[in-house]
């Protein structure tokens, strides 16, 4: 279905929980990489951030304990969301931390972040740098394009979008 849909598509996501013990994510990722689309340049496996906003103390004594267990009165700021990986004809496998198959229930503000990269469009993180580059690299060399690859990731782009197209109180 993937490989007759996405390219008639602006943009596919397939998502799992990383957590998820009913429906794993390396099964999902499985049947990704069968569908046979090539990775795209610097796309393999890598990490996404969002920032995490703070939730209303109302919305927090109504919520069932379930629901959102990360929400906090605190602003958290840009954390860790998961994993993804990109391929051809704007495919891309993404993995939310900390959540099972129900991650609006779990994760809100990732799940949101999450359509709202779907929706738009834009990249969870930045391409990783050449692979054959950082073969050649020193360790303190590749250390540092790591940590500069890190913070570009973390940045308002692409944790946020900075666009504040859609916003969402949790």
């Amino acid at each position: 279905m993937y490989r007759y849909l996405a390219p008639k598509l602006k943009n596919t996501i397939v998502f799992n929980g990383d957590t998820d013990p009913c429906v794993s994510w390396e099964g999902t990722r499985g049947a990704i990489e069968a569908v046979g689309f090539a990775l795209i340049d610097g796309g393999d496996q890598r990490p996404y951030f969002v920032k995490l906003e703070s939730t209303s103390d109302a919305v927090l004594k109504e919520k069932p304990l379930l629901f959102g267990p990360d929400l906090s009165l605190q602003k958290p700021g840009v954390q860790f969301a998961g994993h993804v990986t990109s391929y051809a004809h704007n495919l891309s496998f993404v993995t939310v931390h900390g959540s099972g198959h129900m991650v609006p229930q779990f994760r809100p503000q990732a799940g949101f972040h999450l359509l709202k990269k779907l929706l738009s469009g834009s990249p969870f993180s930045p391409a990783l740098p050449n692979k054959h580059t950082l073969m050649h690299e020193s360790e303190s060399e590749f250390a540092k394009t790591m940590d500069r690859w890190t913070v570009l990731a973390r940045s308002g782009a692409y944790v946020d979008g900075e666009d504040g197209a859609m916003e969402a109180t949790f």
